[in-house]
């Protein structure tokens, strides 16, 4: 019952919009399950001719091909593999000049529109016929033809070798040659692979590559979740290193010019500027800084200050408070002063990043802000950061124009210790990253023993909590860190440590991947929980076109929330009707990019769900992140983790994983497997449980959100689905948790009603988890309760009470059982007393035939306590609820199958009378 949603669903304008929303959905929907052998063993005939579409629609396109051909080429291109598409198997040639065969074939791949006349089928019969080297063998080799024709047959020829799996270099060198035909002119392959994926700063730094080889004349011809493919006639013998770097550095500050004012922050500590804010604009930090001195100035508590001023005032001393007092250095006492004394603290910090000694901080302060020598010396025995600024904001006689210049020298000593000179216009550490973090097509210096010996001689306490142990280390604080980055070590709690937050060490360049990522994705303005990531990575060797399909997609769904926030999905819908449509949100959802440049081989978006548990987070975020990969006109594989930084995958012949989840709770691991999947049904093996794929998953939480819906409200549907989905350990439970709800919603439920809900998706959910489990026990209830429907043997009504009447009995007397009755004396007690039952509430009492109805009613349920139970009766009472929560709904299916019997039968009597 798998529901596929479409994600494309604007009017397609350009022919890659049509391939992508209308041909490429078509392809995989009639050749999805068809796997290849030989060389492509492991590939589906979908995956194929969708690679081969992809790359046909890429080359014609750099090859100036008429526009009016192009479609022509992409129509061969679908259908080339004729031999594969025929039940006979019969050769190409024969299938290519069977026109009646090729239509049919055009047609069922959504391309025959683009076939107008006979001369186009002519074409692209042609086309088909020579490509993979097979020659020419009709008359027209002896006619003159459009010399193009080889051209476009060489496009073709190559669009079918560029997935051979073989190894790259053979791959690539025989796409040269024919690419070489393809475009009239010397070829070259040109590939360049990253070694880490961190986010939005590899998607930059990935685009400035991009820009910087097509600068050189190369041509973007593929994607991969690793990498990229380029192709030129050659490539100059310099290193682009630095060149890149530059670019790359130019992007990062890009986005930090638009969010300064959240690289300038009010914390507990003080007002603290990032090197980033810095870097962009000093007079737009200084604005900053200005307001949140405001903002302090509105907040200003006497009572907290008092508290303050008490506390530093004892650690320096009463001889230093006396000699404070004598120099008019007296504590703040109001607001205005509480300002100043902040903008002080602001400075200090300012100046200690730019490596400046707490004295020599408080000398250029003192010199800013107007405070004299004297008054200098005597706040020297207070507190740096939070005694001295109390005490000295009544001195600071140039008030806050003062510590606005005290403020713009420590940014120009900071911005000067990290200037970049004009000759080389990057940092070395940008042009370290670049080398270390892509393998570009050239000779690169990278020195790899630097940050080997970097992380062996390193201090234990410099160990990185974020990123790798290198040369380059920040230290922050959490809110600089991704959630639940741990703290390497605990110098507050070693003898002499500081009682502030203990620090993070990070690599630096993580360290900016974060904070590329807090300031470019669209977070709520309030997160109550850590997000999980779902990276989601464009298949391997995609067109540059689809990226930039996948940009505009991505930028109008987070256009979907106009004020910038989360976007999430229409739950009712999605629950109900597995349709995907996207809404805005304040709280939760996805937190999409704001800049379609952070999106390139992949994109992470953090997915955010509020006061929810974790596991219920999980299964929520897999449900979406299963509806976009799966998606008809999407189909990329993913990861779902907790973790910013994930292992790249290259989506190999031998390690075909489509999805990856990480971090699964055991009590899900029965539902969602291993937490590695396959894309297709088909790719299962039987032989392992744990292996499944994405197919399967989405077809197991598209079952459980529709029991949840069908027996919950909306409002209550998601922990309905948790407890069904933890249900799934032991899958003959989910009858007593759906009963469970169903009683919680309702008093007096229609069980009949709410059985014709459930049973399509609760029947398809106990088959996904293996055909013959539990096959004994439901077995034997199910015969129970086909012979109590056709028997009518339950009680007075139709209250569920006593539709289960008989089996209840059932269980207390297994309950009330002695030890010196035996089990035929238990159930012939049974027997007799249940058919007494039955003719006393009858209106006309019953007979022998019923008794026997009975009697085959308890014979069933003895086995069912016998051959599952081994007669043992604390092992069945355990299992009473579930079992008798099963009985009822087995009872409503057995009365509903008895009805269309019914009704089939009074058909076929009414046809033959």
């Amino acid at each position: 019952m798998i529901k596929r949603s479409r994600l494309l669903n604007a009017p397609p304008k350009t022919l890659e919009e049509i391939y992508f929303s209308e041909i490429r959905p078509q392809l995989y929907e009639n050749h999805a399950h068809r796997h290849q052998t030989g060389v492509r063993t492991g590939t589906t005939l979908a995956e194929h001719l969708d690679s081969a579409c992809q790359f046909i629609l890429t080359v014609s396109r750099i090859a100036e091909v008429p526009e009016d051909k192009r479609p022509l080429l992409l129509a061969a291109t679908a259908v080339h593999d004729l031999n594969k598409l025929d039940t006979q198997k019969r050769n190409v040639k024969t299938l290519a000049r069977n026109q009646e065969f090729l239509r049919e074939q055009l047609e069922k791949a959504c391309v025959l529109t683009f076939v107008v006349s006979e001369d186009d089928l002519e074409l692209v019969r042609k086309l088909i016929e020579r490509h993979s080297g097979h020659n020419i063998s009709d008359g027209s080799r002896f006619l003159p033809e459009d010399p193009n024709i080889e051209r476009w047959a060489a496009m073709l020829t190559a669009a079918d070798l560029f997935d051979l799996g073989i190894p790259d270099a053979q791959r690539f060198r025989k796409l040269e040659k024919e690419l070489t035909v393809a475009f009239g002119r010397s070829c070259n392959l040109f590939r360049i692979s990253i070694s880490e994926d961190k986010g939005y700063i590899t998607a930059l730094l990935l685009g400035a590559c991009e820009e910087v080889l097509q600068k050189y004349g190369l041509n973007p011809l593929a994607i991969f979740p690793d990498g990229e493919l380029f192709e030129g006639e050659a490539l100059a013998n310099i290193d682009f290193t630095k060149e890149i770097a530059a670019v790359w550095q130019s992007k990062i500050d890009q986005v930090f010019g638009n969010n300064i004012e959240r690289l300038v922050r009010a914390t507990k500590d003080g007002i603290k500027v990032s090197h980033q804010a810095i870097q962009q604009n000093i007079e737009e930090v200084l604005v900053n800084v200005e307001a949140l001195l405001e903002r302090k100035k509105a907040g200003y508590k006497s009572d907290k200050i008092a508290k303050d001023v008490t506390k530093w005032g004892e650690a320096a001393g009463a001889d230093a408070l006396i000699k404070a007092a004598e120099l008019q250095l007296l504590p703040v006492s109001n607001a205005e002063e509480f300002a100043i004394s902040e903008g002080l603290k602001a400075a200090y910090l300012s100046y200690r990043e730019a490596g400046l000694t707490p004295k020599e901080v408080w000398d250029k302060i003192a010199h800013h802000t107007g405070i004299s020598e004297l008054q200098r010396t005597a706040i020297e025995p207070f507190n740096g950061q939070y005694g001295r600024p109390l005490f000295a904001a009544k001195a600071a006689v140039k008030g806050i124009e003062g510590i606005k210049e005290a403020l713009q020298e420590s940014f120009q000593l900071r911005k000067e210790s990290t200037q970049i000179s004009e000759e080389t216009e990057v940092s070395e550490e940008m042009i370290a990253a670049v080398s270390r973090m892509v393998n570009l097509p050239f000779a690169i210096r990278l020195n790899g023993g630097n940050d080997l010996n970097a992380y062996v001689e390193a201090n234990p306490r410099q160990r990185c909590s974020l990123g790798s142990t290198s040369t380059d280390i920040d230290e922050l604080i959490s809110d600089n860190m991704p959630p639940g980055t741990k703290v390497q070590a605990f110098s507050n709690r070693l003898p002499g440590g500081i009682s502030a937050e203990p620090k993070r060490q990070a690599d630096s360049i993580a360290a900016l991947a974060y904070q590329l990522m807090a300031v470019g994705a669209n977070f709520p303005a309030v997160k109550k929980q850590d997000p999980l990531y779902l990276h989601l990575a464009l298949p391997k060797g995609s067109a540059p076109e689809l990226l930039r399909i996948w940009r505009e997609l991505l930028k109008q769904l987070a256009a979907t929330n106009a004020e910038g926030g989360t976007v999430t999905v229409d739950e009712l819908k999605l629950y109900k009707d597995n349709q995907l449509e996207f809404k805005a949100n304040k709280v939760v959802g996805l937190a999409l990019p704001k800049r379609p440049d952070f999106v390139h081989t992949s994109v992470i978006i953090p997915l955010l769900w509020g006061d929810v548990n974790n596991s219920l987070a999980l299964l929520k975020s897999l449900r979406l992140a299963l509806e976009i990969s799966l998606s008809l006109d999407i189909g990329f594989p993913f990861t779902l983790s907790g973790n910013l930084e994930v292992e790249i995958s290259t989506h190999t012949v031998d390690d075909r994983i489509f999805g990856r989840v990480e971090g699964i709770p055991s009590a899900l691991i029965r539902l969602l497997g291993s937490g590695q999947y396959k894309r297709f049904k088909k790719e299962e093996i039987k032989e392992n449980r744990e292996t499944l794929s994405a197919e399967r998953i989405i077809e197991r939480l598209q079952c459980i959100s529709k029991l949840a819906t069908s027996v919950a409200s909306i409002q209550k549907a998601d922990d309905c689905l948790y407890d069904l989905a933890r249900a799934c350990v032991r899958p003959i439970e989910l009858y007593y948790v759906l009963l469970r709800w169903t009683l919680r919603e309702q008093d007096e439920p229609n069980l009949s009603v709410i059985w014709s809900r459930i049973c399509e998706p609760l029947n398809t959910l106990l088959e996904s988890f293996m055909p013959d489990e539990n096959l004994l026990l439901t077995k034997y209830l199910r015969e129970a309760a086909q012979v109590a429907a056709e028997g009518k043997i339950w009680g007075s009504s139709f209250k569920r009470t006593a539709q289960a009447e008989p089996f209840t009995a059932f269980i207390a007397a297994i309950r009330s059982q002695k030890s010196y009755l035996g089990l035929d004396v238990i159930f012939a007690a049974l027997v007799q007393q249940y058919h007494t039952r039955l003719d006393r509430i009858r209106e006309h009492g019953v007979g022998a035939t019923k008794y026997e109805q009975v009697k085959r009613y308890y014979e069933l349920l003895r086995k069912l306590y016998e051959e599952v139970y081994s007669a043992r009766p604390e092992k069945f009472l355990s299992d009473q609820k579930t079992l008798e929560a099963a009985y009822l709904f087995f009872l409503e299916e057995a009365r509903k199958q008895l009805k269309s019997q019914s009704e089939n039968d009074s058909v076929e009597t009414t046809a033959t009378v």
